[in-house]
Order: C-alpha cells, then sequence, then structure tokens
C-alpha cells in the first residue's frame, strides 16, 4: 500500500514536470511567434516605405516623360518653321538670281548705248564743245569702250555673284551736291552726270535722280572724271526713265 502510494506521488511530481516543461516550451514558442510576427511587421514597413519610394519614382519618371513629350513636340514644331524658312530662302535667292539674270542683261546693252553717247558727243562737240573738251570726251568714251569689256568678262569670270556684292558697298555721296543727266544709256541702264571729282564725286557713291522734286531714280557711282560721272541705274529704285535735264543731287 505504501509502494502504491510512493508510485502515485512519483507520477504526480513526473506530470508536474512535465507541465512545467509543456509550460515553458509553450512560453518559449509563443515568444518566437510574437518574434517573428515583430520581424514581419518590420519587414512589411520596410516594403510599404519601398513601395511609396517607387510610387513617388514612377510618378517624377511620368513628369520627365511627359516633358520629354513636350520637348519633342516643341523640337518638331521648330523642325516644321525651320523648313518653312529654308523654302522661303530658296526662293528668295531664286528671285535675286533672276534680278541678277536680268541686270546683266542691262549691263550688256552698254556696248549699244555706247553708239548712241558717241552720237550725241558729236552734236554736243559741234555745237559748243571746246577742243580740249573734245579730247576729254573722246577719252570718257574710250574709257567706256573699255569699262564695256571689264563688265563682260567680270560677268563670265563671276556668273553668280550675288545683289549683295554689288550693291553693298555703296557710300552716300556728299550732301549739298546738284548736278544734271547729260545723256541716258539705252533701256536706262546707266547715266552721265555732270558731276565729277571736283564736286566731292567718288567710286561708289550714292546719288538720286530728282524731277520736279520726285525722286525717280538711284544710281551707283563706277566711273568718275573731273568734271563728270557715269553710274549704274539701280534696277530696284527705278520710278520711271530718267531724262537728259534731270537733277542728280547726293546726300540722300
Amino acid at each position: 500500500m505504501k509502494s502504491l502510494a510512493n508510485f502515485l506521488s512519483f507520477l504526480a511530481v513526473l506530470g508536474a514536470v512535465a507541465s512545467g516543461a509543456f509550460y515553458y516550451l509553450n512560453v518559449k514558442e509563443s515568444n518566437t511567434l510574437a518574434e517573428d510576427l515583430q520581424s514581419t511587421q518590420a519587414q512589411l514597413a520596410q516594403a510599404q516605405s519601398q513601395f511609396s519610394a517607387r510610387a513617388e519614382e514612377l510618378e517624377t519618371l511620368q513628369t520627365q516623360l511627359d516633358q520629354n513629350e513636350r520637348s519633342l513636340q516643341e523640337a518638331r514644331s521648330n523642325i516644321t518653321v525651320t523648313s518653312a524658312r529654308a523654302n522661303q530662302l530658296k526662293r528668295e535667292n531664286l528671285r535675286l538670281t533672276e534680278e541678277l539674270e536680268m541686270r546683266i542683261e542691262k549691263e550688256e546693252t552698254l556696248q549699244r548705248s555706247l553708239a548712241d553717247l558717241k552720237k550725241e558727243m558729236a552734236a554736243q562737240i559741234a555745237n559748243s564743245v571746246s577742243l580740249e573738251e573734245v579730247e576729254t570726251y573722246t577719252q570718257t568714251i574710250s574709257g567706256l569702250e573699255d569699262e564695256v569689256l571689264r563688265l563682260k568678262e567680270t560677268q563670265k569670270n563671276q556668273p553668280a555673284a550675288s545683289l549683295s556684292s554689288v550693291y553693298g558697298n555703296l557710300k552716300t555721296a556728299p550732301s549739298g551736291l546738284s548736278g544734271s543727266v547729260l545723256t541716258v544709256g539705252e533701256g536706262s541702264s546707266f547715266v552721265i552726270a555732270n558731276l565729277g571729282y571736283t564736286d566731292g564725286i567718288r567710286l561708289d557713291h550714292l546719288l538720286t535722280i530728282t524731277r520736279d522734286g520726285e525722286r525717280i531714280a538711284n544710281i551707283q557711282v563706277y566711273e568718275v572724271k573731273e568734271n563728270l560721272s557715269i553710274g549704274r541705274i539701280l534696277p530696284e529704285s527705278l520710278v520711271t526713265d530718267p531724262q537728259p535735264g534731270d537733277l542728280v543731287v547726293g546726300g540722300n
């Protein structure tokens, strides 16, 4: 009987020990699960933070994409404008080339105009010109003939010269000059005026031809003598054909 009691006591102690062991294991497992839960929550919070960062980065990239799209549209618009401008410049270059060709044709009429000039000079010499003036006019005509040849050679060697290279070096003549047209070349290609070196006229001076107070043409001086000068009529300035006796002034 006593042995049975001891055995039951032993079983009771063993059960208590087992119960304690199970309790310890349950507490340990509970602590482990709590730690795992905290770790999982921390990872979740980190994942949410990374997601927010990725969302902000995605929004920034979308903004940059929108900006790039607008820049691309502006670039396309600029290309369209540039292409239109290039086409306009091509048309303008064609117009200037055609105008230059017309001018070349007018220059070629100089030789025919010289014949008329010789006749007119001969008539003036017969009426009122001294022997010294005859020699001056003869030299002038000879110079004109040389100028015609030089112009022809220049046009052959430089067929594509631009208008800016022809008119770009014009200079304003002194103010207060006043003379008159002596001769007008055929086709209004050039004029001879009674203003010369002694009056202050120099090469590439810009003079104005007027009639009744109105401008009718501008000329570029390309030959200067002591008391007369020869000037090309600038085609774009021609309002009406000059005539002998028209007023020639400077400083305009």
